[in-house]
């Protein structure tokens, strides 16, 4: 580390390709720091985020009314805009490595963690395989190489899922509720429908028994889940007759029927006609 007026820092710059800024998130600068008694920051303010995880010692952390205690272990955001000061316990220096970045998918990300601008500190969150994976990740970026790209940005996914899991281990975020299950399984179905799902797998993705799944989705839509995937095969075949001069064969098999008898017989039962004679009257 190169000594400064009051750290040993390591800080490295980093400019994100037009190919990492096409991602949810993108790193700008990193670095990590072995603090002197007299080390503090701010107060002042970024333009982007910072997540600082605290390897050693002890120190203060406020951002605008927010105000913690930092130990090992600790983690902390710099939120954009948001006036942020920090110190070191004189008597126990602060060690810690930092990451900044930004990108649409960043304050979800922190979100699955449970971090908030209001609540931007959680206690005793670094696990070892978090600490491997800031190692590893300081690794890349002091040796920045074109070629890795895509191993710098899987390594910051895989440091925000680890730090998820975490989070739920700690009960800091919600497992899947009653307030989410029913949107899960809608996005679910809207993306595969046209590759065979059955009810038992979406009930499975969204941590439901399938009878349940299937009665409270019957309250909530008022119309089962095997009805509600129908009616995307038939709205999507519907269109297809109508707008593209694909075969009713091709059409078939590209929603997910097995062959044409089973979907002309799915569609005449759903829209009282045929797929040709649908077609015809177009």
């Amino acid at each position: 580390m190169q000594e400064y007026s009051h750290e040993y820092a390591d800080h490295w710059f980093y400019t994100p390709s037009p190919f990492e800024k096409a991602s949810g998130i993108w790193p700008i600068r990193a670095g990590r720091t072995s603090s002197k008694p007299h080390y503090k920051i701010g107060p002042r303010f970024i333009t982007y985020y910072s997540l600082h995880f605290v390897l050693d010692g002890k120190g203060e952390f406020s951002q605008g009314a927010f105000k913690k205690t930092l130990r090992p272990g600790d983690i902390f955001c710099l939120y954009p805009k948001q006036t942020h000061q920090y110190r070191t316990d004189p008597k126990h220096c602060l060690q810690m490595f930092w990451f900044a970045f930004d990108g649409r998918q960043a304050q979800s990300l922190l979100q699955r963690i449970g971090l908030n601008e209001h609540s931007p500190f959680i206690a005793d969150l670094i696990s070892k395989e978090v600490r491997s994976t800031i190692e590893d990740l300081g690794n890349k970026f002091s040796d920045l190489k074109e070629s890795e790209i895509l191993d710098r940005i899987s390594l910051i996914y895989k440091l925000f899922y680890q730090l998820s899991n975490r989070a739920l281990e700690k009960n800091l975020v919600k497992k899947i509720t009653s307030q989410n299950w029913l949107k899960r399984s809608i996005d679910y179905m809207n993306t595969h429908y046209a590759e065979g799902i059955s009810v038992t797998d979406v009930a499975k993705y969204v941590g439901l028994h399938r009878s349940y799944f299937t009665s409270s989705f019957i309250k909530k839509m008022n119309m089962g889940p095997l009805q509600y995937l129908l009616s995307l095969k038939m709205n999507k075949a519907s269109h297809m007759l109508k707008a593209t001069n694909y075969t009713i064969t091709e059409i078939a098999l590209s929603i997910g029927y097995s062959d044409l008898y089973s979907f002309s017989r799915a569609f005449k039962s759903y829209f009282g006609q045929s797929p040709k004679q649908f077609r015809e009257c177009q």
